[in-house]
């Protein structure tokens, strides 16, 4: 009896770990990995499940300076479908290198009238606080996160920083839409939509 008692402990044992490690595997699995930036398959915001759309690398100041990513609440392979998603919504890059605050607020205001002229001049006090969303911070450093999250229920767009809240809550439904054409827009590097379009980045 004591044998038996022995051979199922042993067995659950082998169940367990096979389990954990099966478990590991997936958690493993469940990252996507851009220039050594890590991005996850999933997010919550404001209570919606998401998944991520894609992600590549963005040469938005002429040298590649971001590792960014969408999430949306379903994938989409074009830019028209992408921007006209219902829900919540997420873009989340890192830094590559150390750049300026300013630079980039003026990089993404370039890129958004660029690929977005037509919301641009519907959208001017929104594009204005986008201009000055870093507040005091001199630079967004190598490593750096930053998030930008759309609330569908108030219809507002938040930053963060390393997850601290910055800028002021950005209110109106079409200045997500905006700030997607940053990266997929039509003027944009064909890798790097691609790539948030679900296409392997290159």
């Amino acid at each position: 009896m004591i044998r038996s008692v022995l051979v199922r402990s042993a067995r659950n044992a082998l169940f367990i770990g096979l389990a954990l490690t099966a478990a590991a595997g997936h958690a493993f699995a469940a990252e996507v990995d851009v220039e050594g930036y890590k991005f996850q398959d999933a997010a919550t915001v404001h209570g919606q499940a998401l998944q991520l759309n894609g992600a590549a690398t963005s040469s938005i100041l002429s040298t590649r300076s971001t590792a960014v990513a969408f999430y949306l609440p379903r994938k989409q392979t074009t830019m028209e479908l992408a921007v006209a998603e219902k829900g919540a919504k997420r873009i989340t890059f890192y830094m590559m290198r150390d750049v300026s605050s300013r630079d980039l607020a003026n990089a993404m205001l370039d890129r958004i009238r660029q690929n977005a002229a037509e919301e641009f001049s519907k959208n001017i006090i929104q594009t204005a606080q986008l201009g000055v969303v870093f507040g005091n911070r001199a630079k967004l450093l190598k490593g750096d996160l930053v998030v930008i999250d759309y609330d569908p229920a108030k219809q507002t767009t938040e930053f963060s920083v390393n997850g601290q809240k910055v800028g002021d809550t950005i209110q109106g439904e079409s200045f997500f839409p905006m700030m997607m054409k940053v990266w997929i827009g039509p003027k944009v590097r064909g890798s790097t939509r691609d790539g948030l379009l679900g296409a392997p980045s290159k």
